[in-house]
């Protein structure tokens, strides 16, 4: 669940990041055609609709869930470990 939520909140971001990586000006009017993150989101939204900004977003989740499972079974792990190597005084 945490990897899905992680996803579908950052996949935004990554859309943006990527299309401002890329943009180039205008060949008419040498304008960039956006003027940050926000301006990107907003304007690909406006465009495109908003599944535009949750292209690729399957990869994502195919990266985050695994990613995450293991996260949370080592911080697991470690913590039983920790316990039983420092017992809880009292």
């Amino acid at each position: 669940v945490a990897g899905v939520v992680a996803a579908v909140f950052s996949n935004p971001f990554d859309v943006a990041k990527t299309r401002l990586m890329q943009m180039s000006p205008d060949a008419v009017t040498g304008k960039m055609p956006y003027s940050g993150t926000a301006d990107c989101i907003v304007k690909t939204v406006s465009n495109e609709g908003p599944t535009a900004v949750y292209k690729g977003i399957a990869p994502t989740i195919a990266r985050q869930v695994p990613l995450n499972m293991l996260r949370f079974m080592c911080v697991e792990q470690l913590r039983n470990l920790y316990l039983k190597s420092f017992p809880p005084q009292g």
